[in-house]
């Protein structure tokens, strides 16, 4: 009776109730629905303030909205937790709310997963341009590469348009000023970033890379790891952010050890906060069901409801070098009149040319069986047919396992050898058609003043040199002199013994005077033999394209077109004024 006369405001409560122990997207950033701009949750959101579950604040007595700012403290945040306390979840549940708040004009992401596979389900949404998983190494080198080329191309778009910061370039975007960038931000969401020192070594220093300039271009980097050290110490202080779920050790903390050790280990998503508070993770889901039961194929399912309902340009895809590439793909002798197309390279998709006659002179071709060097060397002759007479160039082909008998035609046909003997008889005849065109020469013009180019196009190098054997050595005095005398070479061996062979006079000599190098498989226990390169397994075509003085590309050669049979002459005949000796001169 007493206290039903009490009258006023209920005091307010010392202890609000805790944290629930799985909570949905939806109920974060209120209801999700279709609209003009595809769909989009009910939220109102800053640019690049990501909702990902709720936060608590004891000392303000407030319970809310947990976001993650994008913007803040250099834009990278690291995600640290034990295995099984929800980093890929927090991962995927940012990835979702970017799509949910922001177009893909606004932010796109990437994603590299190390570690189970759990960021493939995002791969539908519009704002993804691509996820790569641990089992697919080109991928993921690819993706890491493609993200670290937007951040190249951002710097010289900040300088043309005079950008002095991400907020202006964001204002620039948003009015349609900025046409060369597809989007104002980028995003490369990592699952398993201990990974890369140890098992993934060729994106470690690219990662680095964007940790320490992408902040101020728009590039950020979110990273799920298990503990802080698996980052370098020198770049832990580019992670301006830190979210800590349950750690196996809480001494590890670097937020605050006591507080890490309240975090029980029956509440995945349960997380810490650099401002020491207590947030919980929400699931990757917009149905109102907080349940975490096949949460893979839920994500994948809202994934593809999002794609559905986007109507305008996805982001970027990340572009991979395709397995098999034909000839009839690359430009042909009206586009590339000078120099050979021999495939396209991985980082624009690109024509790659062999400018044999002018910058690249030689050509060096290193690989084991199967990774089509014969099939290179097609390619060359091929292209040199289509694109120069008789009059022009003429080959001296030296060929022990007769594979490219049919490549050359006739006309342009100086020799042909398929042993060691007849490539020593060859390689003679050949010598004194040069000796003639010497500077110091007895010749009227002392000089090589017209004639064909000749071009030695010589496979497996390595069987023909043998035994001690070099019957390639007579052309070893007319190398140095090659540009001069109109002499090329375009040689392939095997990887295997390379370490070795490189130094051989004839392979060492062309090397000296220039040649390009196309550096295919092989067994990395042959070292560097173009430093910084090692060499490794590649599929067939597959290959590092090395020039003097510039970086080297992986590129993928083209499939040459098999020609048909030519009919065999009875007897060698000289072409294009290159004497032929030998039993196997003529073809």
């Amino acid at each position: 009776m007493l206290v039903g006369q009490l009258t006023g405001e209920r005091v307010q409560t010392i202890w609000l109730p805790p944290l629930p122990a799985a909570v949905t997207l939806d109920a974060v950033t209120g209801p999700v629905g279709v609209t003009g701009d595809g769909m989009r949750a009910s939220a109102r959101v800053a640019p690049l303030r990501v909702p990902v579950g709720l936060l608590d604040d004891p000392r303000r007595q407030w319970q809310g909205r947990w976001d993650l700012d994008l913007t803040a403290a250099g834009g990278h945040i690291a995600i640290i937790g034990g295995p099984q306390t929800g980093k890929t979840t927090l991962l995927r549940t940012l990835v979702l709310s970017l799509a949910l708040t922001h177009s893909p004009a606004q932010v796109a992401v990437y994603g590299v997963d190390l570690v189970g596979g759990g960021l493939q389900a995002l791969a539908g949404l519009p704002n993804v341009g691509g996820v790569a998983g641990r089992a697919d190494r080109e991928r993921v080198r690819r993706t890491v590469e493609e993200v670290l080329g937007m951040l190249d191309h951002r710097q010289e778009v900040f300088r043309l348009h005079g950008i002095d910061s991400v907020a202006g370039l964001r204002r620039l975007h948003a009015a349609g000023r900025v046409p060369e960038l597809a989007c104002a931000d980028v995003v490369l969401v990592i699952d398993g970033f201990g990974a890369l020192r140890d098992d993934f070594e060729e994106i470690d220093e690219p990662v680095s890379d964007l940790l320490q300039r992408g902040s101020g271009y728009g590039i950020h980097v979110v990273a799920g790891m298990l503990r802080w050290n698996d980052v370098r110490i020198a770049m832990q202080s580019n992670f301006g952010q830190r979210v800590e779920l349950r750690l196996n050790d809480p001494t590890d903390s670097a937020v605050d050890r006591k507080l890490a050790e309240t975090i029980a280990a029956d509440l995945p998503g349960r997380a810490l906060t650099d401002g020491r508070l207590f947030g919980h993770v929400a699931l990757p889901r917009f149905d109102g069901v907080p349940d975490t039961d096949d949460l893979g194929g839920v994500v994948e399912a809202v994934a593809r409801a999002v794609r559905a309902s986007w109507t305008g340009p996805a982001a970027p895809p990340v572009r991979v070098l395709p397995h098999r590439l034909p000839a009839a793909a690359l430009p042909g002798p009206a586009r590339m009149p000078d120099a050979v197309p021999l495939g396209v390279d991985e980082r624009a998709l690109e024509p790659v040319g062999l400018d044999l006659f002018d910058q690249d002179q030689n050509l060096i071709v290193l690989g084991d069986g199967g990774c089509g060097k014969t099939n290179l060397l097609r390619l060359v002759a091929e292209g040199l047919v289509g694109r120069y007479s008789p009059e022009e160039v003429v080959f001296a082909v030296m060929d022990p396992r007769r594979r490219l008998r049919e490549v050359v035609p006739e006309p342009y046909l100086g020799g042909y050898a398929g042993s060691a003997r007849p490539a020593a008889g060859l390689s003679v005849g050949v010598a004194k058609e040069l000796e003639a065109r010497m500077p110091d020469s007895d010749s009227a013009e002392g000089r090589w003043s017209g004639g064909p180019r000749v071009v030695v196009l010589v496979d497996d190098y390595d069987l023909l040199t043998t035994a001690g054997q070099q019957p390639l050595e007579p052309f070893v005095p007319f190398v140095p002199s090659g540009r001069d005398i109109g002499l090329h070479f375009v040689v392939a061996r095997r990887v295997a013994g390379a370490a070795r062979g490189l130094y051989e006079p004839l392979l060492l000599a062309v090397r000296e005077t220039g040649a390009a190098v196309l550096l295919m498989s092989g067994d990395r226990s042959e070292g560097q033999l173009f430093p910084p390169l090692y060499p490794a397994p590649q599929p067939p075509g597959r290959g590092f394209w090395i020039q003097r003085g510039g970086t080297p590309r992986l590129i993928q050669t083209a499939v040459a077109e098999a020609q048909p049979d030519a009919p065999q002459p009875d007897a060698p005949k000289p072409a294009g004024g290159v004497p032929v000796p030998g039993p196997e001169g003529g073809r």
